[in-house]
């Protein structure tokens, strides 16, 4: 178990837990997806926590975070993460995240330009009119929500030993640090928010590309292959990187959803050269 500090802020009207690294470096926060909590991002922080210090934030409903009671939507979730980010007076630290996360980072960058040097967004929901979710074959996001939240209840309430075994075998090429919070954030995460879970998705398609004009710092995009569950297709990247002057995007060949757990290889070099770059100076 990795051992950083960890405390809580009050913020938009909830008691909100972090996870940090410290120490007087360029600051980055990182926020996760649906379903997961901070540690989830313990294998990217390690190679980070050397160079910045790193915030890891459980967003509502999830981790040691109180519940959202309902809400679970982006206007919430971006007000929470402002409200954190004022509450520990961070320094236009660079906000990033994935799926949900990469979501209210984005929409943090757009509605708060004053909080961040920078972005970068793992596969954010960035869907074009017409295009199906995931892969192939077109599913509706109120059945994927609904499918997710059975999936997690399934993980948060089987014996941990059982949940352990079917986690390795589900995904054999993830590291025991990818694995081990993956399956506590399951344990972890609210009820309230599986009961919420296919209006929250629902809520996530809205205009992506007018959040994205708005930013005005710079934007790494980072998706993978549709036909393997990635959302972000090269068409909608190249239509954010035309909305926004700012914004680049790469795309790593067969990584799925889970970019950064399916190519490692080639999303950390990808994620330390932009933060290099943006930090410089910091």
């Amino acid at each position: 178990m990795v051992k950083w500090s960890d405390g809580y802020v009050h913020a938009n009207g909830l008691r909100l837990h972090y996870y940090r690294t410290g120490g007087d470096k360029p600051q980055v926060v990182i926020n996760h997806g649906a379903g997961d909590d901070g540690l989830c991002w313990t294998r990217v922080v390690k190679e980070l926590e050397r160079e910045y210090d790193v915030i890891l934030p459980d967003a509502r409903g999830h981790g040691k975070s109180a519940s959202g009671k309902g809400d679970y939507s982006t206007r919430q979730r971006v007000a929470d993460l402002a409200g954190l980010i004022e509450a520990l007076k961070l320094d236009r630290p660079v906000v990033g995240g994935h799926s949900m996360g990469a979501d209210t980072a984005m929409g943090l960058a757009a509605e708060y330009p004053h909080l961040t040097r920078g972005v970068f967004l793992e596969d954010p929901p960035i869907i074009l009119p017409g295009e199906s979710l995931g892969g192939d074959q077109v599913i509706n996001p109120d059945e994927i929500g609904k499918m997710m939240a059975k999936y997690m209840r399934m993980f948060k309430l089987m014996p941990r030993f059982v949940a352990l075994n079917m986690a390795r075998k589900g995904m054999p090429t993830y590291p025991d640090d990818e694995i081990q919070p993956w399956l506590d954030s399951k344990r972890r995460v609210s009820f309230d928010f599986l009961k919420a879970m296919g209006g929250a998705l629902m809520e996530f398609a809205v205009a992506p590309l007018d959040v994205i004009c708005k930013i005005q710092s710079p934007v790494l995009l980072i998706i993978g292959d549709k036909a393997k569950m990635s959302i972000v297709s090269p068409e909608a990247a190249q239509k954010a990187a035309e909305a926004n002057a700012k914004l680049q995007f790469i795309r790593l060949e067969g990584a799925s959803h889970d970019i950064r757990r399916t190519r490692f290889d080639g999303y950390m070099p990808a994620l330390q050269e932009f933060l290099a770059e943006v930090t410089r100076g910091a």
